[in-house]
């Protein structure tokens, strides 16, 4: 099984993302292939599992990004399950990314009227430290930022 991946390269200094034009292509073997199964349903255990995995670190040092010690990086869009949300949400985004946050977050709004910046401020203060976990180093190991 194929899988595609869209990243987003982290610039610290100006603590934004870029997206990388590029589209991978990872070559899973059977039973990486029926874990995916099993996560794609779960985007961010489907995320993580992937992060956690030596297979797939070894092939972002080796193919996708040689040479890169220091580089810093995250996960776009595997397939077609996409986080772009996570680095590119601002409080004008749709009701859809609006409310999966509010969701993901518990984050409860008392009326139907509360402003949305409020609640979008909220969901802001909570993405920077998520956005933390999401980001990949390259050294002599890859390393997760927290």
């Amino acid at each position: 099984m194929q899988v595609e991946f869209e990243l987003v390269v982290y610039d610290q200094d100006q603590d934004k993302f870029d997206i990388d034009e590029n589209v991978y292509t990872l070559e899973l073997n059977e039973e990486q292939e029926k874990t995916f199964n099993l996560l794609k349903g779960v985007d961010i255990d489907l995320y993580n599992w992937f992060k956690e995995s030596d297979f797939f670190i070894n092939w972002i040092k080796e193919d996708v990004y040689p040479n890169s010690e220091g580089k810093q990086f995250a996960i776009n869009a595997i397939n077609d399950i996409g986080y772009f949300r996570f680095y590119f949400f601002k409080i004008t985004s749709s009701d859809a990314h609006y409310n999966y946050f509010k969701k993901f977050f518990n984050i409860h709004e008392e009326s139907e009227w509360q402003d949305r910046e409020v609640v979008g401020e909220e969901i802001l203060n909570n993405l920077s430290y998520e956005r933390k976990k999401l980001i990949f180093e390259l050294t002599n190991n890859v390393e997760q930022i927290a």
